[in-house]
């Protein structure tokens, strides 16, 4: 069917001032609507994702996230009364092309899914008749009331004999999230009419923002779905496996096979997980014109070009084939980052387990499919990318089936400066895609690493070199065998720092807390019969009698015998 999704997004909303550019996910509202209908309309040839919108940032916003926005709202639909349906009359007038289908996603519905809409498609196919999503009522209709200004309440249908929800039929409320009907009901009566038809949603993601307490909820059911981990050489990666670390090699063997079997070796002492290199033959990457990175330039030295530089740092197929039996050997994986098909065949037909798509090639979407198809897993990083051109990335591997795929955060700088480091957001990031994340560390030593692991880094990468004094473009920004070693073990006692979160008094804790804590104490000698006071008790050390907060408890009880000043009160010695 030819569909079109129209997303109606206003600038003023009384519930929530500026809520359709409201965040959840690190994705704007109207970016969510935007991009479910996108993967929705992907299937769907001829068909159209367009915004109806009378601010200008919202109209940013929509088209930032791949919808059209090709007219302005009139001032008479932005009004707090303006009816949705007005709404859409008005696009399929400013449009004026045929369409099968009419799709209107409220843009506060920010849990919906592509299922959700794509469930009430086929509705509509089936039955011809406008669909409306819907959810299971909290509580059987039955059971409401109305409330007068005196507070007494009234059935607002039939009393029901059934006490328990699960013997009342149940009842069904739209959840504002798809409305689904063809152009002429919408010209006609529109998507309500005596035949529409309810796809039912869950209730756990129907969520309709109209107010802030709404938006954290949202916020909060996202943070709470499940990511599932991905495997790779029998490693699973994810929350609550230990963090997968990856040595960059990278090209820090300016050229030289004995160099990269030396950075294998070193990667394996320091206890890293992987090693990675870069395969790419420098005349399918560069231009002959292409001028060095900044950084590139810093490093060494403005002499010569891209091409030339690349050239002397590229590795031979049969290079490539003795690192993978070193790697072997050491019991280290072996990963590279290939950069164009070619290379990426031949890592393919070496037998890597995974690939590393750098962050110059995530938005080389041609590139994606080639390595998508190859059906291993990939670990993407996302330097100088936004939100959206990640979405692309993560659309487009999955577009061709391709379920493997970690993200890594990442700053493209050489070395990276840590006050640029966001590490927050990796949660972002794994909130918008339900994928792990980790981090790509390009920042002078090792603390912003070991954020990351705190943070929930699933998988980090840092450069490695043998000397930082070699020449060359990434050794700067790189760890010395040593240092990598101590990386790995400071990870690793990180990990172990973390815990499992329950607050509660450890082993070693409880013989600090008889030592440290305090006891109820008798001040003085306290007679048999007497009923207790608070002056016959002081609170002293240690903390293996009664502790301070029983005092209310035993105050005007009576001692059963002659109690000696200084003695750990308990419960047994008063009646």
């Amino acid at each position: 069917m030819k569909a079109l999704f129209l997303i109606p997004a206003r600038g003023g909303s009384k519930g929530l001032p500026g809520k359709n550019l409201a965040l959840v996910g690190g994705i704007p509202l109207v970016g969510r609507a935007v991009r479910v209908a996108r993967q929705v309309a992907a299937g769907l040839p001829g068909s159209r994702v367009v915004c109806s919108t009378d601010d200008p940032a919202i109209a940013e916003a929509a088209q930032e996230w791949g919808a059209e926005v090709p007219f302005v709202r009139p001032d008479d639909l932005a009004t707090d009364d303006a009816r949705s349906l007005d709404v859409v009359r008005h696009a399929l007038r400013a449009l004026d092309e045929e369409f099968e289908v009419v799709v209107l996603l409220q843009p506060t519905s920010p849990l919906t899914e592509p299922k959700d809409i794509l469930g009430s498609l086929e509705l509509f196919r089936m039955t011809g008749e406008p669909v409306v999503s819907v959810c299971r009522a909290e509580h059987p209709g039955e059971w409401h009331r109305r409330m007068d200004l005196a507070g007494r309440l009234s059935a607002v249908l039939p009393i029901s004999s059934a006490e328990r929800r699960q013997k009342v039929a149940p009842t069904y409320r739209p959840n504002g999230a798809v409305y689904v009907a063809s152009p002429a009901q919408v010209r006609g009566e529109g998507f309500w009419t005596a035949e529409t038809r309810g796809f039912i949603m869950p209730t756990e993601r129907s969520v309709d923002v109209d107010t802030a307490a709404d938006l954290e909820v949202a916020r909060a059911l996202l943070v709470m779905r499940p990511v599932a981990p991905v495997e790779i050489a029998g490693r699973k990666i994810g929350f609550g496996y230990p963090c997968f670390i990856i040595a960059e090699a990278g090209v820090n063997h300016n050229g030289s096979l004995d160099m990269a079997l030396k950075l294998v070796d070193a990667a394996a002492d320091a206890g890293a997980d992987a090693v990675k290199f870069q395969t790419f033959v420098a005349e399918r990457l560069v231009t002959v014109a292409a001028a060095k990175a900044a950084y590139q330039v810093r490093n060494t030295g403005s002499r010569g070009s891209q091409l030339e530089m690349l050239k002397e740092l590229e590795l031979s197929p049969e290079a490539h084939t003795a690192i993978f039996a070193r790697c072997r050997q050491r019991g280290i994986l072996f990963i590279s980052s290939p950069f164009e098909e070619e290379s990426s065949d031949l890592l393919d037909a070496l037998g890597v387990t995974a690939f590393k798509v750098p962050s110059g090639e995530m938005t080389n979407l041609p590139f994606l499919r080639h390595l998508a198809r190859k059906g291993r897993p990939l670990i993407v990083s996302t330097g100088m990318a936004t939100l959206a051109e990640v979405d692309d990335t993560v659309d487009t591997l999955r577009g061709e089936g391709c379920r493997k795929i970690v993200l890594l955060h990442c700053v493209s700088q050489y070395p990276a400066n840590p006050r640029e480091s966001n590490l927050r957001a990796m949660a972002t990031m794994r909130e918008a895609f339900a994928a792990p994340v980790g981090f790509s560390d390009h920042a002078v030593g090792s603390t912003v690493a070991l954020a990351a692991v705190a943070l929930g880094a699933c998988v980090l990468e840092k450069h490695l070199t043998l000397d930082r004094a070699l020449p060359g473009p990434d050794h700067k920004a790189s760890l010395e065998p040593d240092e990598l070693t101590d990386l790995v073990r400071s990870v690793r006692s990180t990990e172990q720092a973390l815990g499992d979160g329950r607050k509660e008094p450890t082993s070693c804790e409880m013989e600090t807390a008889r030592a440290a804590r305090k006891s109820l104490v008798a001040a003085r000698v306290i007679p048999v019969g007497a009923a207790l006071t608070a002056d016959m008790v002081e609170i002293r050390r240690p903390g293996t009698g009664l502790p301070p907060k029983r005092m209310d408890s035993l105050l005007g009880r009576r001692a059963q015998g002659e109690i000696p000043g200084g003695t750990l009160l308990d419960e047994e010695m008063f009646d």
